[in-house]
């Protein structure tokens, strides 16, 4: 009886991820060798390794570089945002909402140490043709009137000082990335501990005497 000849497989076929899902897919790539590498070694021919793709196909979703890295930055930022209020209450009184956001910003250097650490990279060294700096104060302006929006509220409901909200919200932007980079630089240091502090310091300052 002749034997029977060995099937061959065939192997799966490979998934087609949509625009969306290669984009996601790029960013991630992205992310992880501005981390490892750093922004000046993090090369086209990197991320599309790391991202497992023909380098060509970067052309199709990002105009350049630079166009990569601003993108990049967006996503990182969209998804840093949503890790810090997920599972807040941004509807109980505002000093409360303060000290949560305080807390959970201050855990990302633990749970988003990659994603900050390329959120740095891209701030700190995308340049433009003239060599200044792309990412400047005015880029944090949606930031600054979320926090005056929330800082209002707090007025209208008699938990914040009746202050300049715009003074307000940039000291508290300002706290939150000074926290963001004092964890950096020293992770002995406890996450919570800093940030109930902080907020302690930065609430004495704006809350109204009951």
């Amino acid at each position: 009886m002749p034997a029977r000849s060995a099937r061959r497989t065939e192997p799966p076929p490979r998934q087609r991820l949509s625009a969306d899902e290669r984009r996601t897919q790029i960013f991630r790539a992205t992310t992880e060798v501005l981390a490892g590498k750093g922004y000046a070694n993090a090369t086209l021919t990197d991320i599309a390794e790391t991202a497992g793709v023909a380098k060509g196909l970067l052309w199709h979703y990002f105009q350049d570089r630079d166009d990569l890295m601003q993108q990049t930055l967006r996503h990182l930022a969209r998804q840093v945002r949503e890790a810090v209020i997920t599972d807040l209450d941004l509807t109980t009184e505002v000093p409360l909402v303060v000290r949560a956001v305080l807390a959970s910003t201050a855990t990302l250097t633990r749970t988003h140490a990659t994603e900050l650490e390329a959120i740095d990279q891209i701030v700190h060294n995308l340049r433009s043709p003239g060599g200044h700096q792309q990412i400047s104060m005015r880029d944090y302006d949606a930031t600054y009137a979320e926090h005056e929006q929330l800082l209002t509220r707090g007025q209208s409901e008699g938990s914040i000082r009746g202050l300049d909200v715009r003074v307000m919200a940039v000291s508290y932007q300002g706290v939150i990335d000074a926290m963001i980079g004092y964890l950096q630089a020293h992770p002995e240091v406890d996450p919570q501990e800093l940030s109930t502090a902080v907020a302690d310091v930065l609430l004495s300052g704006i809350t109204a005497e009951p």
